[in-house]
């Protein structure tokens, strides 16, 4: 098993979480995989504290401590607009799907929701999920069906010393780690933000410009997205990016559509509409 010195290259900024209560089930949902890792998570083991010196790894120049961006290194928060919700009505997940990562990622709602936790453990998956797209040793180790139990304490002893993370999310992976399914995480990952973000009503969209947009072209984005019906008692999280070879106007892209108001594009369909008249 790879060392886990790239856990501890970034320190986490996260609000002091009170420690988790008695074991609970997950007897709210109908779907049997959601119930048994709902109720693998309630007897999980606790993760056992480690005397590896995981800070001295993470200074040590090799392959097994990787060189990560410098990302890595700022305090990692969600950012402060992203509504803080303890739980949903009935612990139900807004959404369901019925997919190996869907019901994981409705088992995981579940149990968040029962602790109250729902945006702590969201804070936790959006961090996995950028870890494990970020740095190949902890996306190998995911995807490696050999992984035990005591490779799994490990990598929560490590967790542990990067920040705050919740008893859930530690419960969570150890269920994942039994069921060989931690080559899953990530899409897990995606799916709870999903569902959190769902029961916010809020989406996340990026907005791409040949420019920076200044504030009150940003104001005039949101405005027109409030303004379609479809939006309506939505909150967006809007994600500004520049291209330059868009040439003018914008796109967007929301976890569903495409919508490309780019100069290139009009350009390029009006020569298309002028070639088929010449021909």
């Amino acid at each position: 098993m790879a060392n886990f010195s790239f856990i501890n290259a970034q320190q986490r900024f996260f609000a002091k979480k009170s420690k988790k209560g008695g074991k609970t089930d997950a007897g709210a949902s109908s779907e049997q995989e959601v119930e048994e890792a709902a109720t693998h998570m309630a007897h999980a083991a606790p993760t056992r504290a480690t005397k590896f010196d995981w800070t001295a790894q993470a200074n040590k120049d090799s392959l097994d401590a990787p060189k990560l961006d410098a990302e890595f290194y700022k305090p990692f928060t969600v950012g402060e607009n992203i509504k803080r919700v303890a739980s949903a009505p009935d612990h139900r997940p807004p959404s369901f799907e019925d997919t190996i990562e869907g019901r994981y990622a409705a088992s995981l709602f579940i149990s968040a929701s029962q602790n109250g936790k729902l945006f702590e453990v969201y804070e936790d998956v959006v961090y996995l999920n950028h870890l494990y797209k970020n740095c190949e040793h902890f996306r190998l180790f995911t995807e490696n069906n050999g992984i035990g139990l005591s490779d799994v304490h490990k990598l929560n002893a490590a967790l542990r010393e990067t920040a705050d993370f919740d008893e859930v999310t530690f419960k969570f992976l150890v269920v994942l780690a039994e069921a060989k399914r931690l080559i899953y995480l990530r899409e897990i990952s995606e799916k709870y933000a999903k569902l959190y973000m769902q029961l916010n009503k809020e989406e996340k969209i990026t907005i791409i410009s040949a420019s920076d947009l200044n504030d009150s072209q940003k104001s005039q984005v949101l405005a027109a997205l409030k303004a379609n019906p479809k939006n309506e008692g939505k909150q967006f999280v809007i994600q500004y990016k520049v291209d330059a070879l868009i040439q003018g106007g914008l796109q967007m892209y929301t976890e569903s559509e495409f919508i490309d108001m780019s100069l290139v594009s009009r350009r390029n369909m009006i020569n298309n509409e002028i070639a088929k008249l010449v021909n």
